[in-house]
């Protein structure tokens, strides 16, 4: 009885899942597709302008369905155990520079600034550049959900008095009432503020930002 019900409960979820990335692969996709038609149909005949922002429509687009792939394969990972850090010095200068290259598109979509404040003898932290870099993607992706047009994204960083690094990103949006810190970083959590945006995303993003500090000896809170 015991392992019927434990099945019933992983195919619940498994459904769950599918549901969840059917749905979040469809929008961008519909998207992706109407950017294309506008622009082949243009062709000859639109203006630079017209163009340039269905090109930066799909730019955004792909991005996006970049990340939720990322996302699920890192989640995979997690899952499996086989979620190996590589130790290397790293500059938090260069995650952020990262980080922010990436999600450019989408914070210029919405009229966002992101600034950043590096504190001074900011540590050499010993970690995997890549995986930090993908924590401070999401928290970033993140804000930019949830934070109003026009707003300012903040990202700071400096040294730990214990002992290592600090580091933060912080927005303008509203907070979630009544949802403890652990509950946000749970697999497949979902703010309930986000239940009608079509961006929302399928509750990975800080499930992955959690696993990934944790495997570098750190900790997150909201």
């Amino acid at each position: 009885l015991r392992d019927e019900t434990e099945l019933e409960a992983a195919r619940r979820t498994r459904d769950t899942v599918l549901a969840n990335i059917s749905h979040e692969f469809r929008t961008p996709l519909a998207a992706q597709l109407a950017s294309i038609e506008l622009l082949s149909e243009g062709l000859g005949t639109m203006n630079v302008e017209g163009q340039r922002e269905l090109v930066s429509s799909l730019h955004r687009g792909t991005q996006r369905l970049s990340w939720l792939i990322d996302n699920l394969l890192e989640s995979v990972r997690i899952e499996a155990g086989q979620l190996a850090i590589r130790h290397q010095d790293v500059l938090i200068e260069d995650v952020i520079v990262g980080a922010r290259d990436l999600v450019e598109p989408l914070i210029a979509q919405r009229g966002q600034r992101i600034e950043v404040e590096i504190g001074d003898a900011v540590p050499v932290v010993r970690g995997d550049q890549q995986r930090l870099t993908q924590v401070v993607v999401n928290l970033l992706a993140n804000a930019n959900k949830f934070a109003p047009p026009d707003s300012t994204i903040r990202i700071g960083a400096h040294a730990a008095d214990a002992g290592g690094l600090s580091f933060w990103v912080e927005d303008e949006g509203v907070a979630s009432p009544g949802i403890e810190d652990a509950r946000l970083f749970e697999q497949f959590r979902r703010s309930s503020s986000d239940a009608d945006r079509d961006e929302s995303g399928i509750g990975l993003g800080l499930f992955i930002v959690r696993s990934i500090v944790e495997r570098h000896g750190g900790t997150v809170r909201l």
